[in-house]
């Protein structure tokens, strides 16, 4: 999966650097809604003291946040179905204050909050926020509908897009990038030539997530959905 990604995003932008004196239409969207991250599993690794700790804890929950964006890309002019943008975007959710079961003994801290896992597999974990600032290169395809002259693409234009993802964590206050990929589906209505108002369910996969915080490390899957609304600027 991880490979296919990598190939993907290569094409992506090949494409964006091969095809762009040919751009037909470019479009820079802004938007905004709603994110939340499913319920998964931690691996914590944990080096304090001199003692290291090694365990799991299990289905860690989110509360449903926010996220933003900005998205720049255009439209080819021999292909005028299918497009290339480049989506920067930013995700932010709560983790609630909750107790689960973990795996093993263990005391540190979790995104700048104290954390514990009792003798007998209790984990109080501390309430806490989880930002997601991410980038994707992606492939776009439109299907055009309600087409007539002052609409030669489509007034309604359903579209899906898939590309890989970069996300940053944190290891010890420093930024790392983690590897993933996206995908969305959604449809753009053309209030005139020049604007459009759209929505979008999105989907964002990190596998092996990673952040560390004081010499603890955490690790899980990351799948996040989103639904969001935006408007698109068209020129």
């Amino acid at each position: 999966m991880g490979r296919a990604l990598g190939w993907l995003g290569v094409i992506v932008l090949a494409l964006t650097c091969a095809a762009a004196p040919a751009v037909a239409e470019w479009n820079t969207d802004l938007y905004g809604g709603v994110a939340w991250i499913q319920s998964t599993d931690v691996d914590v690794h944990a080096h304090t003291g001199g003692v290291e700790s090694n365990l799991t804890i299990f289905d860690l929950d989110t509360d449903t946040g926010f996220t933003a964006g900005l998205r720049n890309g255009y439209w080819f002019d021999s292909l005028p179905f299918l497009g290339v943008d480049l989506d920067i975007s930013y995700v932010q959710t709560g983790v609630p204050a909750q107790v689960r079961t973990g795996t093993a003994a263990f005391t540190g801290k979790f995104l700048g909050k104290p954390i514990s896992v009792s003798e007998s597999g209790v984990a109080s974990i501390p309430s806490a926020t989880l930002p997601l600032f991410g980038f994707a290169p992606e492939l776009r395809a439109r299907w055009p509908l309600d087409v007539d002259s002052d609409f030669p693409t489509g007034r309604w234009q359903p579209y899906v897009s898939a590309g890989p993802a970069w996300a940053f964590s944190l290891k010890d206050s420093s930024p790392v990038v983690e590897f993933g990929g996206k995908l969305g589906a959604g449809v753009a209505f053309n209030l005139t030539d020049f604007v459009a108002l759209f929505g979008e369910y999105r989907f964002a996969f990190y596998p092996d997530f990673k952040l560390t915080d004081h010499n603890v490390s955490y690790k899980t899957d990351i799948f996040n959905h989103g639904f969001v609304l935006g408007v698109s600027l068209r020129f």
